[in-house]
């Protein structure tokens, strides 16, 4: 009975603190509170060793269902990279064809327009000046852009995918 009382006790002056809005003084109260209604009871030293032996299981299961996700993500990746070379062959074909043309023709107008200042007694600023607008018609064509685009598109992609298998593998260490 004198348990009850002194809890009861102890309930009330906390009730009364809280109801006050003395939170610090409150908050000390309900731990002492606490502490009398519910005693620490330390576990059993049995249930200790097998709490631990099912987190180290547990532990294992996921590394184990970790790996086998990251095999897996590697050969879908690696499915998802084989069918887009395949069916993007063609495309790259293309577009490596169409910038080979476009160099060559920078090439030769480049070329043309070298000889024809030569011949017409043009300073060598004239000259770069127009190999700079050369090279810019050929960056604003665009198809040219497009490829541009593309590249560092692929290039954005693969540091993510890197960065993201780089960082899987720092978890796994944890």
């Amino acid at each position: 009975m004198e348990m009850d009382d002194e809890l009861t006790s102890r309930w009330r002056q906390w009730a009364d603190l809280e109801g006050s809005g003395r939170e610090a003084e409150a908050d000390e109260a309900f731990g002492e509170v606490w502490r009398a209604a519910a005693p620490e009871v330390p576990a059993p030293p049995a249930f200790t060793g097998r709490a631990m032996q099912a987190i180290a299981a547990e532990a294992v299961r996921q590394a184990e269902g970790t790996a086998r996700l990251r095999r897996a993500g590697a050969a879908a990746a690696a499915m998802v990279l084989a069918a887009a070379a395949w069916f993007g062959a063609g495309y790259a074909a293309g577009a490596v064809r169409t910038m080979f043309l476009a160099l060559f023709n920078l090439s030769i107008g480049a070329v043309v327009k070298t000889a024809a200042g030569v011949q017409a007694g043009t300073d060598l600023w004239s000259l770069l000046g127009s190999m700079g607008h050369a090279a810019s018609a050929f960056v604003a064509d665009p198809r040219v852009t497009f490829v541009l685009l593309v590249l560092q598109g692929l290039a954005l992609a693969a540091l993510v995918a890197l960065q993201r298998l780089l960082g899987s593998d720092g978890e796994s260490w944890k």
